[in-house]
């Protein structure tokens, strides 16, 4: 629901139907099972939900946490159980009952579905972050979008009809996806730098 209302608020939208969290900066991070672990601290702090629940959420954290370090210090035929949980071939019914008694089966499930995001939300992160820095790189005027591999024709549209002036601008046209970005923001490098060689070399 953030997703949708920044949409609206910052970006406008004709087709509301057509926003998905997909389109978030942090969509690896915006999934269905860990919506309370984003939102019911904010909801307690605002009265949005009683004590008694907040407390059984916290009790749920400590359980995730704990399922955590058993994961991290135990190791199944040489190999970590947090390793083992990140595979698709591996299931975490196929831990030790001594294990799995430890803590509830949804900890466990819920717990393997994060150690399997992790190592790709962090990736994420690390990208939003360098696109952040390079909000203010131009895009050169009367740019040929249709020449950048990879864009959505939807994107080229939009970018061609309302001609952004940097990627700071272009991110913030609705419809205008991180991914998309992250591309523009990679063939422009790649064209600066042969554009730049090619000039050096017309120099010597």
């Amino acid at each position: 629901m953030g997703v949708l209302i920044d949409d609206l608020v910052s970006k406008g939208t004709e087709e509301p139907y057509r926003m998905f969290t997909s389109r978030a900066e942090d969509r690896l991070s915006l999934r269905h099972d860990n919506a309370d672990q984003r939102l019911t601290g904010r909801a307690f702090d605002i009265g949005l939900i009683s004590e008694t629940r907040f407390h059984s959420f916290k009790q749920k954290m400590h359980l995730l946490e704990q399922a955590r370090m058993i994961a991290i210090g135990n190791k199944l035929n040489g190999a970590p159980v947090s390793r083992l949980l990140k595979q698709p071939d591996f299931s975490v019914r196929d831990l030790p009952s001594e294990v799995l008694s430890c803590v509830s089966l949804p900890i466990w499930e819920l717990l393997q579905v994060d150690l399997k995001y992790e190592g790709y939300a962090a990736r994420q992160t690390e990208l939003n972050q360098r696109l952040d820095r390079k909000r203010n790189q131009k895009i050169p005027d009367g740019l040929n979008y249709d020449k950048i591999a990879g864009l959505r024709s939807e994107t080229r549209q939009k970018l061609a009809n309302l001609r952004p002036t940097s990627l700071g601008q272009a991110s913030r046209i609705s419809g205008i996806t991180p991914s998309d970005i992250s591309i523009l923001h990679i063939w422009l490098n790649r064209n600066v730098l042969r554009d730049e060689f090619a000039a050096a070399s017309e120099l010597e």
